[in-house]
């Protein structure tokens, strides 16, 4: 993108605040994981901050920033924790609802979409805090290699269509054309006026 996708614009608020509102709607407390000196736009006083303290490490260092951050906000022992990235911005409530409900006995429910599972877009019990923080201490920073330490159920794609046909949620927002296609669906265009 040749910025920082937090910052970037979609409709009237950056994909980060966009995120956090809409995981705000089914979720609390909403952490969001930066690097150390990392400038975030303005965000809802009611939402947390994490800081990575191992920037640049990979996404598994930022998952541990944010789960030891929910800890120290909810001291309960296991409870799901909805995880998301900045760049996803059509979260679906019904859809984490939907994962958060499969949880049952397992220590994580992930999405698996054209044979790829994403650790993104995931539910986690808040339990895996210890196994993430060992794998990461042992040198680990790949976020897809936490499932090879946990019980995880694997959800197809499919069986979220009810609720999301599209599969928004699963869309990334990884270059400009990523960007353009995303405000087409908000029915804008790129200054961020809406066709309607």
């Amino acid at each position: 993108m040749g910025t920082d996708k937090a910052s970037v614009l979609l409709g009237r608020e950056t994909l980060l605040q966009r995120c956090c509102r809409l995981i705000s709607l089914f979720a609390d407390p909403v952490v969001v994981v930066a690097g150390p000196l990392q400038e975030l736009p303005k965000l809802d006083q009611r939402i947390l901050v994490a800081r990575d303290d191992l920037p640049g490490e990979g996404p598994l260092t930022g998952l541990l920033a944010g789960l030891r951050r929910v800890r120290q906000a909810v001291p309960e022992d296991d409870f799901p924790i909805w995880v998301g990235s900045c760049d996803a911005p059509f979260v679906n409530a019904g859809v984490a609802k939907t994962i958060v409900s499969e949880l049952q006995h397992f220590d994580a429910v992930a999405v698996r979409h054209g044979g790829q599972t994403n650790p993104h877009s995931a539910v986690y019990r808040s339990g895996v805090i210890d196994t993430v923080e060992r794998m990461v201490l042992g040198g680990e920073r790949r976020a897809i290699s936490v499932f090879e330490q946990l019980s995880v159920k694997t959800l197809e794609s499919s069986v979220l269509q009810a609720i999301d046909p599209d599969l928004s949620f699963l869309c990334n927002i990884n270059t400009v054309e990523d960007l353009e296609g995303a405000r087409a669906r908000l029915g804008e265009d790129r200054n961020g006026l809406r066709y309607n």
